[in-house]
């Protein structure tokens, strides 16, 4: 298949694009222009240019011969730009993978492919791209917080634990997340391209609950510092990230992907989060 890929130069769009090659896909991008003239991305010969605030730039890059749109990008933060967009983007009448997030889900303690959101602020009209997208056919891949590649959330609670000498999470002490390695979403995202159902929700999760506490402990740990665990309120993590990371990073969730699996015979085999922060790649 002839997939674009919108965000490959980002975090999780970076390991789709290299999974998608993997499995043999022609694969095409959507870049910014580089300022100096040069090709953002190398390593793939088809790089087109275009702009996520300018959907005219979008969907000219979604020419015939593509025959998926992957969406690993971030939203812009502007609400009716980014409906807009997808309005544009799913017009164009080609199949796309979204990839969104269970923290649309909001707090729960049981949460499947299945619940009803409730977003938290961070990811407040995401639903609404998500209806956009399932309404035309599209899949939706909503990952847990992604790890990896010594990238994502942890590496700022490392960090943290750096600066601070002992571990640190935000919330008040019993929260919990669903994780998911970031090379096992990129083999999800990919499985749902090569045969995702037309209006399906998948969760990219391999560990349903881990307590934070855990993985504040673990990160601090990874850095070197005092394992001992400090509780960081949300308003004092405000000061550092702003209220709506502060409030998604004290979010505690315990989501299933027992549907996902069986659907695409998803099988996640990377190590867990507290593994990868003690031996894996936030070691190095």
């Amino acid at each position: 298949m002839k997939v674009l890929v919108l965000g490959a130069t980002g975090y999780i769009g970076g390991a789709v694009l290299e999974e998608l090659a993997r499995r043999g896909h022609e694969v095409a991008v959507l870049v910014r222009p580089a300022a100096d003239g040069g090709r953002r991305l190398p390593a793939v010969p088809d790089e087109r240019y275009g702009d996520l605030t300018d959907a005219a730039s979008v969907v000219a890059a979604v020419t015939p011969d593509v025959d998926v749109v992957v969406h690993a990008a971030h939203l812009t933060g502007d609400e009716a730009a980014d409906l807009g967009l997808f309005e544009r983007l799913l017009g164009a009448g080609k199949p796309v993978v979204y990839i969104s997030g269970v923290w649309v889900l909001g707090a729960t303690g049981d949460g499947n492919e299945e619940s009803a959101t409730e977003p938290i602020a961070i990811v407040g009209y995401r639903p609404k791209v998500e209806d956009l997208v399932l309404g035309a056919g599209g899949v939706v891949v909503r990952p847990g917080v992604v790890h990896g590649r010594g990238g994502g959330i942890p590496a700022l609670l490392r960090g943290w634990a750096a600066e601070r000498g002992n571990g640190v999470h935000v919330g008040e002490g019993g929260e919990g997340s669903a994780f998911v390695h970031v090379d096992d979403l990129a083999e999800l995202v990919v499985a749902a391209v090569e045969k995702g159902g037309p209006g399906a929700v998948y969760h990219g999760v391999s560990e349903e609950h881990v307590p934070l506490a855990e993985v504040a402990a673990a990160a601090a740990r990874s850095a070197g510092v005092d394992a001992e665990v400090r509780v960081l309120p949300v308003a004092e993590a405000a000061q550092l990230v702003g209220l709506p990371f502060a409030e998604a990073l004290a979010l505690s969730q315990r989501v299933s992907s027992a549907r996902t699996k069986t659907a695409l015979g998803w099988a996640p085999s990377r190590p867990g989060i507290v593994s990868e922060l003690l031996e894996g790649s936030y070691t190095h």
